[in-house]
């Protein structure tokens, strides 16, 4: 009766079409379904794959990853293909200001970023000489070119259909397999790609998606080859016009252009560039962000046949090649997607011992319940950065976050998240979190949240220790305000983590009546299991 798949790809967008070649390579049968809409967020982009990035210009530490996987894909997809859609070429990002360039002149050996040189010239003819850095390896993708080759070449082998599937009328899901009797097709798996489409089996993906606008310009005696960057980034076309982008914008969802994102990136433009700049088309795209900006990959915790690849926000081009792959490995049950951009951080973790949340959210959703605009709060061991941008969006921009850590990759890789989701209330200091008061007053903090044992994914014999993580908690009491909440989760599983773990114990429960405290444990609890403390300091009551 029907047709059948082993994988059952629904979009065609970056995600999608590298899920696609991945599985067609590693041998599997694929079918894609996609709604072939002009104006998608992939179809808009630029393609950009950009090593240096933020006001302090640093590279993120999986970039080099992901550029290697990145460059090997395309030039097979183009192989395959018989065409030609990326190119790998430096590119130019201009300081912003003085402060900036004395910043980068200024950096010492281990701060300095490979790939980067000074650079000083126009990028008009007669122009103003400015200053920047070069930036390497670096590349573009024609990713309207890329999409239409990638759905050329499966559609030759009939694994490409042009459909606008209904999930709640055309799919069926099953326990061993997939069907659309629509469609009369079958597949083992179904694998959803649809950026920012509404997913009833994943509606929380994107939960923050953001509308991008890109003009295409001609620019009087512009004559710089390589993509340029200040705000916004100028990309030169063959026919001698220049691409020019983006905003962001996070309220309105609509992937139409819009008078105001025009003006802003004219603006921004304006201070690159002089003269009369003629504005030939104007094309907008909804990214499919997440609040974390992080992907999205793994699979559905109810069926384990439903898949998801998205969330790849702004950086798709660079990022969806490795992705994919790591995703085959799911499915080939070598191992699951890292926990930062598995699906499953947003769904309530259960358990055989009765369904309880991470501990991580539980924490957030204790000093979410205290924390507003305006607001100060400490993250006292900032480790990736994601308890950090947390407080941040909650007490706006009108509040303060300090974050402490003594390892500088982390405070690197706290710093480059922050930059990226446009976070400007963050303080971040390279020092113990035992000096705590010397930055905030007393009674003068809503929330702080500690996060003690060793940073995942690094030097695991750096960890807190008992005596200054105690110093640490003692200066958060004082500090915070009455009702103000503090949230400590201990890990016993690492040498050293159960003396650590007692030593905090004790100390909270010796903290006096003028406060509550709450235990979590995790469940079921082991003897080497995680502990959550919930510290609240109450209102004094005036004899």
């Amino acid at each position: 009766m029907s047709r059948h798949v082993e994988n059952l790809i629904v979009g065609q967008g970056l995600a999608g079409s590298a899920m696609a070649w991945t599985l067609h390579w590693s041998g599997q049968s694929i079918l894609i379904i996609d709604r072939d809409e002009e104006h998608t967020a992939s179809r808009v982009a630029a393609g950009l794959v950009t090593p240096v990035t933020g006001k302090r210009l640093v590279k993120s530490p999986e970039y080099d990853d992901y550029w290697s996987a990145a460059l090997n894909f395309y030039r097979r997809v183009e192989q395959e293909t018989q065409t030609s859609f990326f190119a790998a070429a430096d590119m130019i990002r201009l300081f912003e200001d003085e402060v900036a360039r004395s910043a980068f002149l200024s950096r010492s050996e281990a701060e300095s970023v490979t790939g980067t040189e000074l650079w000083q010239g126009s990028v008009q003819t007669a122009g103003s000489k400015q200053v920047g850095i070069t930036m390497t390896p670096a590349g573009r993708l024609n990713v309207k070119h890329y999409l239409q080759a990638t759905r050329s070449y499966f559609a030759a082998r009939e694994s490409y259909q042009q459909q606008n599937l209904c999930f709640d009328r055309d799919i069926s899901i099953q326990d061993d397999r997939i069907v659309s009797e629509t469609q009369a097709i079958s597949a083992d798996r179904l694998i959803c790609c649809q950026g920012v489409q509404k997913n009833p089996l994943f509606p929380s993906v994107p939960n923050n998606p953001s509308r991008g606008d890109i003009l295409t310009v001609r620019i009087p005696e512009y004559e710089r080859r390589e993509v340029v960057h200040r705000s916004v980034w100028i990309a030169p076309n063959p026919d001698g016009s220049q691409t020019v982008g983006s905003t962001y914008d996070w309220k309105n969802k609509q992937a139409e252009p819009t008078a105001e994102g025009r003006a802003e990136v004219m603006k921004k433009l304006g201070r690159i560039v002089k003269g009369i700049v003629a504005v030939e088309s104007h094309v907008a795209g909804v990214r499919p962000t997440m609040k974390d900006y992080e992907p999205v990959t793994g699979c559905d915790p109810k069926h384990k046949n439903v898949l998801i690849f998205n969330g790849l926000g702004s950086k798709g081009t660079l990022r969806a090649p490795l992705l994919a792959t790591e995703l085959l490995h799911f499915i080939q049950g070598q191992g699951a997607p890292r926990a930062t951009r598995n699906v499953s951080r947003l769904f309530p973790r259960t358990t055989s011992g009765g369904g309880q949340r991470a501990l991580t959210t539980l924490a957030q959703e204790a000093v979410q319940k205290v924390l507003g605009e305006g607001d100060i709060a400490i993250d006292a061991t900032v480790g990736n950065g994601f308890d950090t941008c947390f407080l941040s969006r909650l007490i706006g921009e009108t509040g303060q976050l300090i974050g402490f850590d003594v390892q500088q990759s982390a405070l690197e890789a706290t710093r480059q998240r922050v930059e990226s989701t446009g976070l400007t209330n963050v303080k971040l200091l390279q020092q113990g979190h035992e000096t705590l008061n010397q930055q905030v007053a007393e009674n003068s903090v809503s929330a702080v949240m500690f996060n003690l044992g060793y940073l995942p994914r690094h030097d695991h014999k750096i960890i807190t220790q008992p005596d200054t993580s105690t110093q640490a908690i003692k200066a958060a009491i004082k500090a915070l305000k009455p009702d103000g909440v503090m949230t400590v989760l201990t890990y016993r599983g690492h040498v050293g983590g159960q003396e650590e773990f007692e030593a905090v114990h004790s100390l909270l429960l010796d903290s006096g009546q003028h406060y509550d405290l709450q235990r979590i444990d995790s469940t079921p609890a082991k003897a080497t299991s995680p502990v959550l403390f919930v510290f609240r300091k109450r209102q004094v009551k005036e004899q």
